[in-house]
């Protein structure tokens, strides 16, 4: 089952993207040191098959997003990240979801 963040995040992703998962690997790809990254490392970082993470990757693949990467093992895609203000969007998105969580919890308002 999916943590409450989770579903926060997948809630804002169809909203924004038409998609659960995409705003989960945009943030997953956004915060790799070296901005590469792989569909099973991703599909094992997120809980999820890779593929849910097929969708979300060729969409990001198609935005320019993201640049395939030629890798001599045939058992893993490679992926890298290309600079765009769309992470920091995606942080963004996260950020208030999470904010519009805290203050809509019975918790916050005790404060």
């Amino acid at each position: 089952m999916a943590s409450p963040d989770r579903v926060l995040l997948r809630d804002r992703s169809q909203a924004a993207f038409g998609q659960r998962y995409r705003l989960e690997v945009m943030l997953a790809v956004a915060a790799a040191d070296d901005g590469f990254v792989s569909l099973s490392t991703l599909a094992g970082q997120l809980g999820i098959t890779i593929s849910n993470l097929q969708g979300p990757i060729r969409s990001l693949v198609s935005l320019g997003l993201l640049t395939p990467v030629a890798h001599g093992d045939s058992r893993h895609r490679f992926y890298l990240r290309n600079p765009s203000a769309a992470w920091a969007w995606a942080e963004e998105l996260r950020d208030q979801a999470l904010l519009q969580a805290e203050t809509a919890s019975p918790a916050g308002d005790a404060a």
